[in-house]
């Protein structure tokens, strides 16, 4: 059980979406309510903190980018996820934002799927460069998980994260890569019961690229792939995170801004931050 009230629980849930500007609709505020399974909420007066009923039609442009990349990325046979994760995911991008795009890939094949990600947007034209001033419907390769280590470290899990997991929106999968991505996360069911159960249920849209033998040979080019990479990151490394199964590339650490701003809002009510952010 949580250890802030269903009331601070409801107020904490409404202030996070606050952060990122975002007025919730009714129906998202029981999806993404902290802590307590919940049915319909009564909404308390004079928060400070207003519900909507949003129709975000500016966001469509941008979903047909991002499925039209993963049907080709459907090409490479070693990924077996693909996904939208960043505003784009909560249909709350901006004119100007860029599209995040998050991939699970089969093991030993981290680099090389990388590699073979990056060469193909390139070759669209679709791709956000770190140099690039203008990102508006560019294509950010953000983060690859490799199939048997999608379990994210005991560091990394709180409130911030856990709605990045249950808010990522899957394009595509293989052989119910998805619902294992979800099960290996289950810590998140803590942080929000209702989103939890419901992406449990989601029908994901299947594609049959899977060949061992072709997966088995390219990972002879995983070691030349990575060295490749590292290589050519040297100058150009800022906040990334590398290890032999994940590769995220975020230049700045949006959980430190997020936390900063959730516990502004949250002190006009007199509610820790770490009794919202942390679960334990």
């Amino acid at each position: 059980m949580s250890r802030i009230s269903k009331h601070d629980a409801l107020i904490a849930t409404l202030a996070y979406a606050d952060v990122f500007d975002y007025a919730l609709t009714r129906q998202e505020v029981s999806r993404w309510f902290l802590y307590y399974p919940v049915g319909a909420v009564t909404l308390p007066k004079h928060t400070g903190f207003s519900i909507t009923n949003r129709i975000s039609p500016r966001q469509a442009g941008k979903w047909n980018i991002a499925a039209r990349s993963s049907r080709w990325l459907a090409s490479i046979p070693t990924i077996q996820l693909v996904g939208v994760t960043g505003g784009l995911a909560m249909n709350n991008a901006g004119i100007r934002d860029d599209i995040d795009l998050f991939f699970v890939v089969a093991d030993g094949t981290l680099w090389v799927s990388r590699l073979l990600a990056t060469l193909l947007m390139d070759f669209l034209g679709l791709r956000r460069h770190p140099q690039d001033q203008r990102v508006a419907d560019k294509v950010c390769l953000n983060m690859f998980m490799t199939a048997s280590a999608t379990c994210l470290p005991v560091r990394d899990r709180d409130c911030f994260t856990a709605h990045e997991v249950l808010q990522m929106v899957p394009l595509w999968e293989q052989n119910g890569a998805y619902q294992r991505f979800l099960r290996s996360n289950q810590w998140v069911s803590t942080y929000l019961p209702n989103a939890w159960k419901e992406k449990k249920t989601a029908k994901v849209d299947q594609m049959c690229t899977s060949f061992p033998l072709v997966i088995f040979l390219m990972r002879l080019f995983e070691w030349p792939a990575g060295r490749l990479q590292l290589w050519y990151m040297v100058r150009r490394r800022t906040h990334e995170v590398i290890t032999d199964t994940t590769l995220r590339f975020h230049p700045k650490d949006a959980r430190i801004w997020v936390k900063r701003k959730l516990a502004a809002r949250l002190a006009k009510f007199h509610i820790p931050l770490d009794k919202v952010f942390y679960a334990s």
